[in-house]
């Protein structure tokens, strides 16, 4: 039977492993296109992917529930503010939760980002989003070329210049 201690101690162990790999912005070396996100908003209203084509677009898989989603958020959303002027988007999917629950969420942490509703789980699993929070920075063509699995500072330097990298105008080829 798991005691308090070895429970504490698996629980701080999971938080400084996730807070480890969650430090990097890896190339992603799956399919190159993004699937198809076709949800709602908590609201009810329709909502595509392909509607933010065109922009560099940060997809992240989320919960209310989930401790590093938590200490995520800020930064997406400090993230979205700082390039708000470019043709950069955050796409927050949340992870079959209701809108009651993500509403106050969403007010509690003041957030302006689109957020849309993966009731079933289905987007997270063909995105392959296993642990949370999931991020993939998504291309202007709609190719996904970064991923980060746990939560990262978006604003941090080295964030920041990928994903204006990205925004750069790209050489014709």
């Amino acid at each position: 039977m798991l005691t308090r201690r070895k429970l504490f101690v698996a629980a701080t162990l999971a938080a400084v492993v996730s807070r480890l790999d969650a430090a990097e912005l890896k190339r992603w070396k799956g399919k190159p296109a993004a699937l198809p996100i076709e949800l709602l908003t908590p609201e009810g209203a329709p909502f595509s992917l392909k509607q933010l084509r065109g922009k560099v677009v940060l997809v992240n898989f989320w919960a209310t529930w989930c401790e590093p989603c938590i200490t995520e958020m800020p930064s997406l959303q400090r993230l979205r503010n700082e390039l708000a002027a470019s043709d950069f988007e955050v796409l927050a999917v949340n992870y079959q939760e209701g809108p009651a629950r993500i509403n106050g969420f969403i007010q509690k942490m003041n957030l302006t980002l689109p957020v849309v509703r993966d009731t079933d789980g289905s987007v997270a699993r063909n995105w392959g989003a296993r642990v949370f929070p999931a991020s993939y920075l998504v291309d202007r063509a709609g190719d996904i070329r970064y991923a980060a699995s746990g939560d990262v500072d978006w604003t941090s330097p080295k964030m920041v210049s990928t994903i204006r990298s990205l925004l750069a105008p790209q050489p014709s080829r």
